[in-house]
């Protein structure tokens, strides 16, 4: 009977996987070369070469094409257009690299994940960790949404176009724009890798944020267990006590998770900063000061949009974590530790000492993940952008 009082409708947890929210994401990532299958099969056993033929026609050839136009600028509108998608297409090739390198801990965070899974204990709990899983099933389909309406776009802006033109500024060992039959070829191969590079987007803009939502949840989950505990049916003393130690072991087991996440992410995180803030400055210096048709500027508007949308994300995410780890600290204080023994006192108090670190994820060892980053970021860009409509007055003068 007291089983059946500290651990109200278990059942319920039985029918919980976080992990759910990344299934998609594990499927991109085994298809564009990044999650082997099992080696007993067939894909298996040449999965290797696969992803080393994958990576090389669609990432490190679209790569070359960007950076060796980039490279031949030969003014500054040209210059802004082609920086703005050869650093982005830089950093999402740093960003499979960095995936590559932290597979196997990323995998290790699912059993994580599925431990506290199992580790819920009501239908209250239960019901937080849905909601968390529902908002990053909800944030990747718009994430898709929105990458489709730029894709959209870009192939409309190709269709429209008065002469031969590619999606964007690259950079053909040929001349494809002499004949119909070299350029058919040309749009299409181009518009295919920048098919499989929209989607690669979508897989690395959006895992970072589904692990911080998964972590949310959890770290709301445990607070509500905590804020519970000692205000429901009495309890003897050793057995309260003995739920506050698993709870700080789960809290351990967060801390752990939050801490490999960080590993992970920092450093791409750190450059997407810096990305973001030239992407902004360059897009918005071309379509502020040089003169260009409609679909052309709306091409290059979605593509700021995008880029913004992905750093907002990233930083969104790393707030709501900061949030639910504060939401913790206020759930001990929470608990009815009055009533409780000087054992159970001396792990609340421990419990506080852990918790009064903020959950906060650092970038490149020294930047924060947050909205006020985001701020940070947004008015870097629209300082490099007033140096640029300097540097412009002044060439024409």
């Amino acid at each position: 009977m007291a089983r059946a009082q500290e651990f109200p409708q278990q059942r319920d947890n039985m029918e919980v996987n976080s992990t759910r929210a990344l299934v998609y994401h594990w499927r991109i990532f085994r298809i564009i070369g990044l999650h082997p299958p099992p080696r007993n099969t067939m894909w298996g056993r040449h999965y290797s070469a696969y992803s080393v033929v994958w990576h090389t026609v669609f990432h490190f050839c679209l790569w070359v094409s960007f950076s060796v136009n980039f490279l031949l600028s030969n003014s500054l509108e040209t210059f802004c257009e082609s920086l703005c998608v050869t650093m982005p297409h830089t950093l999402y090739m740093l960003k499979i690299c960095n995936v590559y390198r932290v597979h196997d801990e990323l995998l290790h965070s699912h059993r994580v994940f599925r431990h506290l899974d199992s580790r819920l204990s009501c239908s209250m709990e239960v019901q937080i960790v849905e909601e968390g899983v529902a908002r990053a099933e909800f944030i990747f389909k718009f994430i898709v949404r929105g990458i489709l309406a730029v894709l959209v776009v870009g192939i409309l802006y190709i269709g429209l176009a008065s002469e031969p033109t590619l999606m964007y500024p690259s950079w053909i060992p040929w001349n494809w724009t002499g004949s119909f039959s070299a350029y058919l070829p040309t749009v299409t191969l181009h518009t295919s890798a920048i098919i499989e590079t929209s989607v690669v987007v979508l897989t690395t803009s959006t895992y970072p944020g589904t692990y911080l939502l998964l972590l949310s949840a959890h770290t709301k989950a445990l607070a509500w267990r905590v804020a519970s505990l000692g205000h429901n049916d009495p309890l003897p003393a050793h057995r309260v006590q003995a739920l506050l130690a698993g709870y700080i072991q789960d809290h351990q087991i967060i801390l752990h998770l939050f801490k490999s996440l960080e590993r992970s992410l920092s450093m791409t995180c750190f450059l997407q900063f810096f990305c973001t803030a030239c992407a902004q400055c360059t897009i918005s210096y071309f379509l502020l000061f040089e003169e260009i048709g409609v679909m052309r500027f709306a091409n290059m508007l979605f593509l700021l949009v995008a880029f913004t949308t992905e750093t907002l994300l990233l930083c969104y995410t790393a707030e709501i974590l900061c949030q639910e780890g504060e939401s913790l600290l206020d759930a001990v204080y929470s608990c009815n530790w009055l009533d409780q023994s000087i054992q159970f006192r001396r792990l609340v108090l421990l419990m506080l000492v852990r918790c009064q670190k903020p959950m906060i994820l650092v970038s490149g060892v020294i930047v924060p993940i947050s909205m006020k980053t985001f701020l940070v970021v947004v008015k870097g860009a629209y300082s490099m952008l007033t140096l640029l409509n300097e540097m412009r007055k002044t060439s024409l003068e």
